[in-house]
């Protein structure tokens, strides 16, 4: 027996055959629309994956997403429907991830009320067709409208860098998602030069991929879509804020997302276009309209707009040195102009 039929299969009931023909006249009835659980953003039934580098903040923005989908506030100027929200965590572990889930909570002034339930270390393994089933279940018995997983590595046993082993996770969450009609997401790492990890089947089977680029030391976060299969591309920031046993976000002032970049940070847009992935010694070293001070401090301020990011962040002490490249496309900003 496939997957497919025991996945399908109930009991007594009968079981729903593999697969239906359509045709033209089905395709051109009438259809029911998409159905936003966080509008224009992410849908029911859906697989997205929000992914960053170590610090960029990703669990702590998939909670704060969380918690105001349960509550129906806006995240971040987008609507939500407020709906069962399902997280099944395989990374933090319970005790700190309830710490951070209840500053999550009181942020969004939210209390005993906000309808969201969690698993933590469980080891659900999204390769395992017992696993798949049991998620399926507790999906279904949970009523969630909105399922996010911590993280990829942690619900496969496979090599998240083979195709062969990553295509049947994907194939499974699209399953578990279309059976449910649970919008899924997934949290993901990045690799060392700042793109998603792993194998060049996990974009292909999504709906939504969003990268969050945030630094260690700053309280900025940038969200730029690299899939979009049923939305527009989009690019928007926050800023992360940790009060008394609070956690919350807020969309970043309009006029500081468009501000003019200054002749030194389009120094370090332009050298960084022209030469990749660069050291800050040598953007440094190279400045010609700006000093090299200046442009320490442009590769800072860019970082914080989400224009640059660093490429070796796990590399720490007096002996590292800084590595930055660009975390767009920067090619409509003013180029830098030589006085």
């Amino acid at each position: 027996m496939d997957l497919e039929k025991e996945l399908n299969g109930k009991g007594d009931e009968p079981e729903r055959p593999r697969y239906i023909i359509r045709n033209a006249a089905f395709a051109l009835g009438p259809q029911p629309p998409l159905e936003w659980v966080i509008d224009k953003l992410i849908s029911r039934g859906s697989v997205t994956i929000f992914y960053g580098e170590p610090g960029s903040k990703k669990t702590y923005a998939m909670l704060s997403l969380a918690v105001c989908t349960a509550l129906g506030k806006n995240w971040l100027g987008f609507a939500t429907k407020p709906c069962k929200v399902l997280i099944i965590d395989e990374e933090s572990g319970e005790r700190r991830f309830t710490l951070r889930l209840a500053a999550t909570i009181r942020g969004e002034l939210g209390d005993e009320s906000v309808n969201i339930e969690f698993i933590s270390l469980a080891s659900f393994k999204m390769d395992n067709k017992k696993d798949v089933e049991e998620i399926q279940k507790l999906i279904e018995e949970s009523k969630a409208d909105l399922v996010i997983f911590d993280a990829l590595s942690d619900i496969m046993d496979g090599d998240e860098n083979s195709k062969q082993d990553t295509q049947p996770v994907f194939t499974n969450l699209r399953r578990v998602a279309e059976k449910t009609n649970a919008a899924a997401i997934i949290i993901h790492h990045a690799n060392r030069m700042g793109g998603y990890r792993g194998s060049s089947a996990i974009k292909g089977s999504l709906d939504l991929m969003v990268k969050v680029l945030s630094e260690d030391d700053s309280d900025w976060i940038t969200f730029k879509s690299e899939k979009s299969r049923d939305t527009e591309p989009v690019q928007f920031s926050a800023v992360a804020h940790w009060t008394d046993e609070q956690f919350y976000l807020e969309l970043a002032e309009h006029e500081k997302k468009i501000k003019p970049l200054n002749k030194s940070q389009n120094y370090v847009i332009k050298y960084l276009t022209h030469h990749g992935a660069s050291s800050l010694p040598d953007i440094m070293g190279a400045a010609d309209n700006c000093s090299p001070n200046g442009a320490r401090h442009a590769v800072y301020d860019l970082v914080d707009l989400g224009k640059v990011y660093r490429v070796n962040p796990e590399e720490k002490g007096h002996a590292a040195v800084a590595v930055y490249d660009l975390a767009r496309d920067t090619s409509n900003e003013e180029p830098a102009r030589d006085e």
